[in-house]
């Protein structure tokens, strides 16, 4: 397929980069909007009150670390009392054992000594999960862009306490014409342009989605994954996909 003209700053060309496509004798070009590759609001799983907020906005956190911690403590007795219980269990456990083996008391006290056992593991698991629940920690890797709340402020459960991005990739999402979708397959290789106050920045990026609905105005999404792990482009820009011509 030829396409009719070259790339350049003709006031045509450049009304059509405002209308999201143009195409060119090198291909086609869309514009598009920078996203981040994942975005997470972090809830608080239990009512409570917060204790210590153990990170800042803007800071780069790993999946798995504290972000906060709620106050626990009755949580954390009935976890030691739950302990004890068990302890206790496996103690009993392992003396009916050894006076079943003997012959000395019949198998149903033996079993009923493995079962009380199994349910104190259970409370103290459970007990020990209610602990786990009041620190509210990363799920992913990524940066702290909002925090919603101070330490001694109360929380209910399920209510929004940060804000996290993945921008170790963007997407460019795109809203195509469907007559433009054949250049567009899953996999392909673009170039995508970013503004930059510098200068124009250009990396290499691939078609990661093609919807196969179009919304309301007949237009196709589609999204394009660039690689960012230096941060240089942020979520929110302007960005032009360049997908050159195929063979």
């Amino acid at each position: 397929m030829r396409y009719p003209r070259r790339m350049g700053s003709s006031p045509r060309l450049l009304s059509l980069f405002l209308v999201g496509q143009a195409l060119t004798a090198g291909g086609l070009v869309l514009d598009g909007r920078v996203l981040p590759f994942r975005q997470v609001e972090v809830s608080a799983p239990v009512s409570s009150r917060i204790t210590e907020m153990r990170v800042t906005e803007g800071e780069a956190v790993k999946a798995g670390q504290p972000l906060a911690q709620l106050y626990g403590k009755l949580e954390e007795l009935e976890m030691q009392r739950a302990k004890a219980l068990l302890e206790r269990r496996e103690f009993e456990a392992k003396g009916a054992k050894r006076l079943y083996d003997s012959k000395i008391i019949p198998e149903a006290r033996a079993l009923e000594s493995r079962i009380d056992l199994e349910l104190a593991r259970l409370q103290y698991e459970t007990a020990a999960e209610q602990v786990r629940l009041h620190t509210i920690v990363a799920p992913m890797d990524g940066v702290v862009v909002a925090r919603y709340h101070e330490a001694g402020e109360a929380v209910s459960g399920a209510q929004p306490m940060f804000r996290l991005m993945d921008l170790s990739r963007v997407m460019i999402q795109c809203a195509v014409s469907p007559g433009f979708l054949a250049a567009l397959t899953p996999g392909r290789k673009v170039r995508v342009l970013f503004p930059d106050p510098g200068g124009t920045m250009s990396a290499e990026g691939e078609v990661a989605l093609v919807d196969p609905c179009a919304d309301a105005a007949g237009k196709v999404r589609v999204k394009v994954v660039v690689a960012n792990p230096e941060g240089r482009f942020r979520a929110g820009l302007r960005a032009q996909v360049m997908v050159p011509e195929a063979p």
